[in-house]
């Protein structure tokens, strides 16, 4: 059995245990702790966020927006989520965490681009090495 089937199958037992998302519960919060040590981050990753053609790293600092996507994209598909087999669920997390509109890859694209300034939409952020006599010192 393959690492992320293991995983997979944790959440999957983790999720059968919680007799609802919506209502607290030790079960609930269990399972939070489960996707965290499953699903986020924990040393470097390549991604691709959904929607672009560049990848970029995530490291363990995006884990919390992983475990937050994660949770909430479960929380809203509850029922999706029940029925899928514990390798669908893991790859679904995993890929919500990572690549999604909430996830890992979108939050170090944003970092990276923090301080840009005058970049018109749709237009690429090309990066190249500075003139030695415009950068200020």
């Amino acid at each position: 059995m393959s690492r992320q089937e293991v995983q997979g199958k944790q959440i999957a037992q983790s999720l059968g245990a919680c007799p609802s998302l919506g209502s607290s519960s030790p079960e609930r919060d269990e399972l939070w702790l489960v996707v965290q040590s499953t699903v986020c981050t924990r040393g470097l990753a390549s991604v691709t966020p959904l929607g672009s053609d560049a990848s970029i790293t995530v490291t363990h600092e995006q884990a919390t927006d992983e475990l937050i996507s994660a949770m909430e994209w479960l929380t809203r598909h509850e029922d999706q989520a029940r029925a899928m087999q514990p390798l669908q669920l893991f790859v679904r997390l995993r890929g919500v965490a990572t690549r999604g509109s909430h996830g890992s890859g979108r939050a170090a694209r944003a970092d990276a681009l923090r301080g840009i300034t005058h970049v018109v939409p749709g237009e690429p952020v090309v990066w190249s090495d500075a003139d030695p006599s415009e950068v200020a010192s």
